[in-house]
């Protein structure tokens, strides 16, 4: 065996030792800390969006026109994976573009409790954690019918103690008006009733039940002011809630945030066809972000030509469903692999973590590339973004650190930046008015 040697990749990189090539062909590399903490303020690459058609984005420009006008709203719809559902990358983007074009509200939230790091950072979330049957295509609980709607969760109860309520924003600047709030149910003829309470004051009845399965929308109008509702079952009849949509009747951007912990873009087509076209439909979006990969990375056993053709149905089915809309594929983070020990062994506690980068990731980007430009969608390429392969462990060894402990996820600081550089990337060819 080669004797490893020492390489030092940039003035404030980390050190790290080549080791013998992993089982895949990749090579190791063993991480040391540096003796300075790499500037969490530095790392990042400006990244374009690729975009061979020149008008993948175009109807979300026009959008924005729009709302910079005053004559209507830009409306973007983005799923993803735990990248997303955190709201920390997304927020950065929302809050950047509703300062410049607008808040016109929060959009499309889950009010009830699909899983405990589920978020928005401008709504105050709160629910009966024990009372409510929650469900999520990534998930032990699954649907056999695949009523999941437009954020692929949902959530029933018929127990008249559960309830569930959404706060407007107590601290920040955006998220804290809304004027209107639009409830997404399933109804049949064994549906119950739903009290909807609005600042505490009387409750109101919705009710669920209908001669004919289907989705049912609940529309409350109100002020254009700070807002708290609360749903709750009434008791006589399970209710099957999908989410609801707080908006502001003013000129602005919307932006509907759906991220599913472990989710990958395939998972989509397990989603009932006909609720999600209607769902997407209705929220009329002047952009789709499907932001997905970083699952994916690590399903080794999964040929990428298989992994193409499926998100290419998932692309597909959006496209035929908002044929106007812009599309924007982004793709996985960097996900270098950690080394495990020896079976039955542990590294010792001062000994430096092994990593290699996966050969998987490469191939996989490659392969949405090709997806998003057949389907007309622009590409941002967010491990291109964080600096490349193995760009994580710099992230996670920086002050601030930007890479979370797991290698996988970011911190706060780390979402930051990566929202900040897309969106840069995002408005880089938009101008005020048509060219």
């Amino acid at each position: 065996m080669t004797r490893p040697f020492l390489v030092l990749a940039s003035a404030c990189a980390l050190l790290s030792v080549a080791l013998p090539a992993s089982a895949d062909g990749v090579q190791a590399t063993r991480v040391v800390p540096p003796v300075a903490p790499v500037d969490g303020r530095l790392l990042g690459v400006p990244t374009p969006i690729a975009d061979p058609s020149q008008k993948a984005l175009e109807a979300f420009y026009q959008g924005l026109r729009r709302a910079a006008s005053g004559e209507g709203k830009a409306r973007v719809v983005v799923w993803g994976a735990s990248h997303m559902a955190g709201d920390g990358f997304t927020k950065v983007v929302r809050h950047r573009l509703q300062a410049k074009f607008g808040d016109a509200g929060p959009g499309f939230v889950v009010p009830g409790p699909p899983w405990k790091d589920y978020n928005h950072r401008d709504l105050n979330l709160s629910y009966s954690k024990e009372r409510w049957d929650p469900y999520w295509v990534s998930s032990k609980h699954r649907r056999e019918d695949g009523l999941y709607g437009l954020a692929g969760a949902s959530f029933s109860s018929r127990d008249r103690r559960a309830w569930a309520e959404v706060e407007t924003a107590r601290k920040s600047l955006f998220g804290r008006l809304a004027s209107s709030a639009e409830i997404f149910y399933w109804g049949h003829r064994r549906s119950g009733d739903l009290w909807v309470t609005l600042d505490g004051g009387r409750r109101k009845k919705v009710r669920t039940k209908s001669k004919k399965a289907g989705p049912g929308y609940a529309r409350f109008e109100m002020d254009d002011a700070p807002h708290v509702i609360r749903l709750q079952p009434r008791g006589n009849g399970r209710v099957h809630l999908f989410g609801i949509a707080l908006e502001r009747d003013v000129p602005g951007v919307v932006m509907d945030v759906m991220g599913i912990n472990g989710a990958r873009m395939s998972a989509q087509l397990s989603w009932e066809p006909e609720l999600f076209r209607e769902h997407l439909q209705r929220r009329a979006p002047d952009l789709v972000v499907l932001a997905y990969g970083t699952n994916a990375v690590g399903d080794k056993r999964d040929p990428i030509d298989a992994y193409e053709r499926r998100i290419e149905r998932v692309v597909k089915r959006v496209r035929t469903i908002t044929p106007r809309s812009s599309c924007l594929l982004i793709g996985p983070s960097d996900r270098p692999v950690k080394v495990a020990p020896p079976k039955g062994e542990e590294w010792p506690e001062d000994e430096p973590r092994q990593f290699y980068a996966r050969a998987r990731q490469p191939e996989l980007i490659a392969a949405q590339k090709r997806v998003a430009f057949r389907q007309g969608c622009g590409y941002w390429d967010m491990a291109a973004a964080m600096g490349g392969a193995m760009s994580m462990l710099r992230w996670v060894h920086s002050e601030p650190r930007l890479g979370a402990r797991d290698y996988i996820h970011l911190t706060r600081d780390g979402y930051t930046r990566l929202g900040e550089l897309f969106y840069q990337a995002l408005m880089a060819s938009y101008t005020p008015k048509n060219p």
